[in-house]
């Protein structure tokens, strides 16, 4: 009779443990700020030598800037400058995470798509890059939380 109580009190503890852990994981999994972006850069899209070639170059943006996007060691970067800033070094440089055949993302959750062959980008949440200009006269569209996404296409 002792030896059933034991295995069903042990059973029990057993059941309790397993229950404070998941418990203790759920929350550590919920306890991200809200406001935050989580991107994965664990196991990065390895780009091919046609596509860096293809990708790495100067874009004229929408808001009358310039991406300029270079590669170094399999590494890719790129900047928003003014056209009088072009010779001005890697000021405010980004590194850009490849997902995908044509897209990349920052750390901050600005992502790039670079399309027909490297001629064409869109950049979503373009707000989370550094040097970012926007023009007086550019209406800006809002997400669901309120904060304004920025959209930038090249022309």
């Amino acid at each position: 009779m002792q030896t059933s109580r034991r295995l069903s009190f042990t059973a029990a503890a057993l059941a309790a443990t397993a229950l404070l852990t998941l418990a203790c994981a759920s929350s550590l999994a919920q306890a991200a700020p809200p406001d935050s972006v989580h991107v994965s850069v664990g196991a990065p899209y390895h780009v091919t030598a046609q596509e860096a070639l293809d990708i790495e170059n100067s874009y004229a943006l929408s808001n009358q800037q310039i991406l300029v996007v270079r590669v170094q060691d399999q590494h890719f970067f790129g900047r928003l400058a003014n056209k009088d800033q072009l010779m001005q070094g890697q000021r405010q440089e980004v590194e850009i995470y490849a997902q995908a055949p044509g897209k990349f993302v920052t750390k901050r959750g600005a992502s790039f798509v670079f399309s027909n062959a490297g001629e064409h980008v869109v950049i979503d949440d373009a707000q989370l890059l550094p040097g970012l200009r926007v023009p007086a006269d550019s209406r800006n569209a809002s997400t669901r939380d309120g904060s304004t996404s920025i959209r930038l296409v090249s022309r």
